[in-house]
């Protein structure tokens, strides 16, 4: 995104009282984002049934990446109500932290989708690309990505910080290589979408072909409706993501425009746990009954199954960014 020349940011209807406004709200979403993670995050990894399965681990590891990026949001909050960074080097970190986070997080989501397509089409394709500790691998290379970005955005060459004024992120184009990063994640992060997209329809019609197959109907459903909210997920994201990178063809370059395309990425965090909950009945009895204190039965590998297929897209897709 290539944000305005800062000399007529006093025309652009910001505010102290804005400034107060966008920044609480950008610390109150990005905190109830964390804690709503949290509380999935932690059920996940405690269920050793659930934990045990491929699926469940990259959701998992997906799940960390992405609230990791609420860190960042939530001081980025603290900048705006008081219009400064304080430090460039502080400044310099949040982008170090947030956007590594954000690509491994696309990364992690073709994964996903590769995974699930895999376990509904080959039990011995699924044990070859990720039974046993060949999951493992496939976090390895989404880190290893992570580790470059890092590298990167930490070097003096390359930089993308958080401009108050204007209520969002650029890249310092100013910067030698701060082009070519943002070049770099621009294919991963649009490119992923499509990779997901074509994942998820193949495994649309592989389950129309199969309907028959079904021999308990719930499962057949649960699939459909998981289906559905991995299709509103990945349109939310599509449309994040093409307008943050193509903002100047589509969308006025006024402040609220950049403001309502930073909120759009940073409630993607929010979009993954509230579906999840929603969707997840085994998860949402799981925190009811943690909070009541009462205690769960064991839930059988086959109850596992059919929530593994009911889950196993629940983090489609991205949200978007620089």
């Amino acid at each position: 995104m290539s944000l305005p020349d800062e000399s007529t940011v006093s025309m652009s209807g910001r505010t102290v009282q804005t400034d107060w406004i966008v920044g609480i709200a950008m610390m109150v979403v990005s905190v109830s984002c964390a804690i709503a993670y949290y509380l999935i995050l932690s059920t996940i990894y405690k269920d050793k049934e659930l934990f045990r399965m491929a699926s469940y681990k990259f959701m998992f590891f997906l799940g960390v990446f992405d609230v990791f990026q609420c860190f960042p949001h939530f001081v980025t909050g603290i900048f705006t109500v008081t219009q400064t960074v304080f430090h460039p080097g502080l400044a310099k970190v949040m982008g170090v932290i947030a956007t590594p986070c954000y690509v491994t997080f696309t990364l992690l989501t073709i994964f996903l989708s590769f995974n699930r397509f895999i376990q509904l089409s080959s039990n011995t394709l699924e044990l070859f690309f990720f039974g046993g500790k060949r999951w493992m691998i496939w976090i390895l290379i989404a880190s290893f990505i992570w580790l470059l970005f890092v590298l990167a955005l930490s070097s003096p060459w390359a930089t993308i910080r958080y401009i108050p004024d204007w209520y969002s992120w650029d890249y310092d184009t100013d910067l030698l290589f701060s082009k070519y990063v943002q070049k770099v994640e621009m294919c991963i992060e649009i490119g992923g979408i499509f990779v997901s997209m074509f994942f998820y329809m193949l495994i649309i019609n592989k389950l129309l072909k199969t309907k028959k197959q079904y021999l308990i109907s719930k499962s057949y459903n649960a699939e459909i409706k998981v289906l559905i909210q991995a299709t509103v997920i990945t349109v939310y994201c599509t449309v994040l993501n093409v307008l943050w990178h193509n903002y100047s063809w589509l969308l006025p370059q006024h402040l609220w425009s950049y403001t309502a395309l930073n909120f759009m990425w940073i409630c993607n965090s929010a979009v993954h746990p509230i579906i999840y909950f929603i969707v997840n009945k085994a998860i949402r009895h799981k925190i009811g009954t943690k909070r009541s204190g009462t205690a769960l039965g064991p839930v059988t590998v086959f109850e596992n199954r059919k929530l593994e297929k009911a889950t196993h897209t629940d983090h489609t897709m991205v949200s978007v960014k620089y």
